[in-house]
This record gives C-alpha cells, sequence and structure tokens, in this order.
C-alpha cells in the first residue's frame, strides 16, 4: 500500500501520513510494504517527526510499483491536491480518502471525511482508536504534531473539547508536548526571520485596515535564502492585527504561478467560498489556492473578492478588542 500527502505538505498530512505507517505496520505484519509520497521538498520544520527519513518525493523517487492493493490519501481536498500521485491513487485496487476539510470531494472509493474535526491527526487517531489499535510514542508525536499545527498550537476555534481529550491520549502514549512545541516553533532560521519581518513591513491594508495583504516574490525568497515553506505563518501574524479580519498572502512560485493563503478573523467570512473560485479550498477560516497566473495579477483577481466579502458582511463584524 502507500499513503501520499498533499502537495505542499504541512505538519497535518505528515503527521497524520506517518501516524497511519507505523499503525499499519505494528497491527498489519503481513502488509509487506507501506509507502509514504510527498511532491516537493520537505519542510525543514518537520524533520524532527519519527519515520521522516522514510518519506518519498514522488517526483523523484524510483522504487515505486506499478499498481498498489491500497492508496490512502490525508488531508486532501480533492484529487488534483495529490499532485503526482493521482494516476497512482486511482490505480489502485482499492482506495481510501481520509481527511476533515468541509470541501473535500469524496474522491476515494471508501471516504473518511469528517468535517467537524479539527485536524486530519484528529480523524486517524479516532479511526485507530474505534479499531483497538494501540497507541507508542512515535504515533502520539506524529499525531499531536498533526493536531497541534493545524489548530495553531491549540488556539484557533477548531480547539473543542474533543481535541484536549484525544490529544490527552496522545500525551499518555508518549508524546512530548515541549519537545513538539520547541521542534515546531522556537528554532526558525534567521532566514524565515527576516523573511517574516520583510512581509509585515510589505504589508497592505484597505481604507479602514479591516483587510491586509502581502506579496512575497522569488527574489525576495532567493535574496534571502528562504524556501516556500519558510512563508507559513505570515498571513497569521497579517490576522493579528487588531483591525484586520481578513488577511491574505501571494506567494509567487518558481514556476510563475502564485498560490495564494487566506485566513479570516470572522465566522462570517467564508474565505473557502472565495478559494473555491479558483478550484481552492479549505476551512471557512483558513483556505487557499494554486492562481495560473504571476504575482500581481492573481493578487489583482483576488483582492476585490476579498473586498467584497468585508463590505457584505461589515454588520456582523465585532469590534476586535
Amino acid at each position: 500500500m502507500f499513503i501520499t500527502a498533499h502537495v505542499g505538505p504541512d505538519g497535518d498530512t505528515l503527521g497524520s501520513m506517518l501516524a497511519l505507517k507505523f499503525a499499519f505496520q505494528k497491527c498489519c505484519p503481513h502488509i509487506q510494504r507501506v509507502d509514504c509520497f510527498i511532491s516537493g521538498r520537505m519542510p525543514d520544520v518537520y524533520r524532527f517527526l519519527p519515520g521522516i527519513q522514510h518519506v518519498v518525493d514522488l517526483e523523484t523517487a524510483t522504487d515505486v510499483l506499478e499498481q498498489y492493493d491500497m492508496a490512502i490519501s490525508v488531508d486532501c481536498g480533492s484529487l488534483d491536491r495529490l499532485g503526482p500521485a493521482q494516476d497512482l491513487f486511482k490505480g489502485a485496487k482499492q482506495s481510501v480518502n481520509m481527511d476533515h476539510h468541509i470541501s473535500n470531494k469524496n474522491f476515494g472509493g471508501i471516504n473518511v471525511v469528517v468535517p467537524t474535526a479539527a485536524a486530519s491527526g484528529q480523524v486517524i487517531a479516532n479511526v485507530l482508536a474505534e479499531a483497538g489499535w494501540p497507541l507508542d510514542a512515535d504515533i502520539a508525536t506524529c499525531l499531536y504534531t498533526a493536531i497541534v499545527t493545524d489548530t495553531g498550537g491549540f488556539k484557533y476555534s477548531n480547539t473543542t473539547a474533543e481535541v484536549f481529550e484525544v490529544t490527552a491520549k496522545l500525551l499518555s502514549a508518549g508524546a512530548d508536548p515541549e519537545y513538539i512545541y520547541k521542534e515546531l516553533y522556537e528554532l526558525r532560521p534567521k532566514c524565515q526571520t527576516l523573511l517574516h519581518a520583510q512581509a509585515v513591513v510589505n504589508a497592505q491594508y484597505n481604507p479602514d485596515s479591516t483587510l491586509a495583504w502581502t506579496q512575497i516574490s522569488r527574489q525576495q525568497l532567493d535574496d534571502l535564502g528562504a524556501t516556500d515553506d519558510h512563508v507559513d505563518g505570515i498571513v497569521e501574524t497579517l490576522r493579528q492585527i487588531n483591525t484586520v479580519v481578513l488577511s491574505a498572502v501571494f506567494k509567487e512560485n518558481r514556476s510563475g504561478t502564485t498560490k495564494v493563503s487566506l485566513r479570516s478573523d470572522n465566522h462570517a467570512i467564508d474565505v473557502a467560498a472565495v478559494m473555491e473560485q479558483f478550484d481552492g479550498g479549505g476551512h471557512k477560516m483558513a483556505a487557499g489556492c494554486t492562481i495560473e497566473a504571476p504575482l500581481q495579477e492573481a493578487t489583482d483577481k483576488v483582492l476585490p473578492l476579498l473586498e467584497a466579502q468585508i463590505r457584505e458582511k461589515t454588520k456582523s463584524f465585532a469590534q476586535k478588542p
């Protein structure tokens, strides 16, 4: 079998994938092979995860089967988000789609999609519990990482009582929250800190500063020696400004396309609905897409839609403290 993450892997998709790999190897010894695939560069911040050395970039992999008995996607809202793994997924004898995005297209032969879950890691933790498969320290570390990253360190509105019930079990199984937090949030390279500073300084705002956005060019990344994953977190920083209810980051990809990341600080604004207009998606308050257009053109396409969202929902805004 193989397990695949979505393109541009993050903590939820990687932690979920590795937890499943460990679980299958531990509880299903008859399965001879469990491959883990990503597409593109592995973000440095997740290299502390147990088993990460066994994750293979499908774009450069050589030891790949022509057909797998089972394919499992984790944290992928649509088939195209699998990138190069799409054909392998469609060609597998059985396919399973495990996710928590409300925009999920239910593209698997079996779909385990729980939009009320805070993270795919939470979905998988519950599946393992229902199956009676025991946790160990490696599985717990991976699932805790998945959940802590998708809840923003347990500060987003998706942090529920059930999230803490699940993570309590992960701590009991051996997850170390201090170690994981330090690896994720306290060991940033200098280039990432400088990139974030530049992005905030260069941010632009609408007249009443309820909308904030910034652009990240390839030249800027290259000049700093930064990589695409170093952009993570900028959109949240902009959202933290006390007047901002909607933030956006536009990043120029090396291919010339533009990656868009949106965050909303108001439940009345559905950023996933905006991103679906560009074949993207996500959650109501956190979503993204890739637009086949240069940086400024993509920005010009999206900004009017964001401004319209704010105008339509102005009456529902609660004043930020």
